[in-house]
């Protein structure tokens, strides 16, 4: 985002993830390999029609794993001296992000109590088969013809109320990219 839009905020500096050094944002690429990479594999998928279908799928798995799958957080490890070869892993409570983030004081009660209605309006089982369902039109779709270039940016306006729009499609257009 630095090298296509500096404008948007200048002198703002990588501070946490360096290029080709992976082991810089190990959590967030430990979510990539098991929720993105499981499901999509290594697959490219560069179409207006694939971008759109990934955002839907996106969201319905931040419904399903924020608020219907536990988690267990590592909370220490002891390597008796008796035994070094031999960590012993002591975890915490499984609980969901959604449980976690309302035990603690980072979200209003207003917020809190609108994502409580949402938890329970929502099917979880519907919802796992409205993701398996939105993965097989995902691969059902073409992908990019070599050598034609799509303009994702005038598309997705297009699909998108003014009011829905997040704050980077708001920019000024740039040239589109073409796959080789």
């Amino acid at each position: 985002m630095l090298r296509l839009w500096p404008e948007v905020c200048p002198g703002v500096q990588i501070s946490r993830s360096r290029p080709y050094h992976k082991n810089d944002n190990r959590c967030v690429e430990q979510k990539n390999s098991t929720l993105v990479r499981a499901y999509l594999g290594q697959e490219c998928l560069d179409t207006v029609a694939q971008t759109l279908a990934l955002n839907q799928l996106y969201d319905r798995m931040w419904l399903y794993y924020n608020f219907f799958q536990p988690v267990m957080h590592l909370t220490e490890k002891i390597i008796p001296a008796a035994s070094p070869g031999r960590v012993q892993r002591r975890y915490d409570q499984a609980r969901t992000p959604f449980e976690r983030v309302c035990a603690t004081s980072l979200m209003s009660q207003d917020r809190q109590n609108q994502l409580v209605v949402l938890r329970d309006q929502t099917n979880p089982r519907q919802l796992r088969q409205e993701i398996y369902e939105l993965i097989n039109y995902i691969f059902s779709l073409p992908n990019a013809i070599p050598g034609q270039t799509e303009d994702v940016y005038q598309t997705l306006i297009a699909y998108l109320s003014p009011e829905a729009l997040p704050w980077y499609l708001t920019l000024p257009a740039h040239e589109p990219v073409t796959r080789v």
